[in-house]
């Protein structure tokens, strides 16, 4: 009977061993205002985290950019990554999210190589896909308000795809625009020149 019991987890063992593993371990956007800042969506890095991250106050003629993002993928027993990507949006906070946008990433890196958080891997199979292409944020925006972008990341592997994506509920950061100074002190001054007629 033990035989029989030893022989039967020995076989498990077996199968289980033809199966490979793939994932991501490691997610990024570097975001630039006046200096570049890195947050990261996965937990690989001593880097901000992207969920719940305020990127700052703008008017249209700042800079608030993406310029790069970066997944750091595993593979192990036959497991194979093939491709990856970020989807991302920017909307209203207040109104409804439109469709997403696809950023395809493009190879990098095999292990060992430094991420984008400034971490050295150097697992067997760990790689890193990214996109250095910068998008203007601003640009995506309709008007003065406050602002979300939402990110998810996606892995495309022999066994299926893999996600970065806070659970499911998608990483999610906030901005606001405001009004150009020139265009608030002409606003100013034009209320101002209303309150002095009326006195008049």
């Amino acid at each position: 009977m033990k035989s029989g019991i030893i022989a039967f987890v020995f076989g498990l063992l077996s199968c289980s061993a033809t199966f490979g593993a793939t994932g991501i371990f490691g997610s990024y956007i570097q975001i630039f205002t006046t200096t570049n800042t890195v947050y990261k969506g996965e937990s690989f890095g001593s880097v901000a985290s992207i969920q719940g991250a305020n990127l700052g106050t703008f008017n249209l003629t700042n800079t608030l950019s993406l310029t790069q993002s970066q997944v750091n993928t595993f593979k192990n027993g036959g497991g194979d990554v093939t491709g990856a990507q970020m989807q991302y949006r920017v909307y209203l906070t207040s109104g409804a999210p439109g469709s997403f946008t696809t950023r395809t990433y493009n190879f990098q890196s095999n292990a060992t190589f430094t991420n984008l958080a400034g971490s050295t891997v150097t697992g067997g199979g760990d790689q890193a896909w990214g996109n250095t292409t910068p998008i203007n944020l601003l640009g995506l925006t309709s008007g003065n308000g406050n602002y979300t972008l939402e990110v998810f990341f996606r892995a495309f592997t022999n066994e299926g795809d893999r996600f970065s994506n806070n659970g499911g509920n998608n990483f999610k950061a906030n901005f606001t625009v405001v009004p150009e100074p020139s265009a608030a002190l002409m606003g100013g001054l034009g209320a101002l020149a209303l309150l002095r007629r009326r006195r008049a």
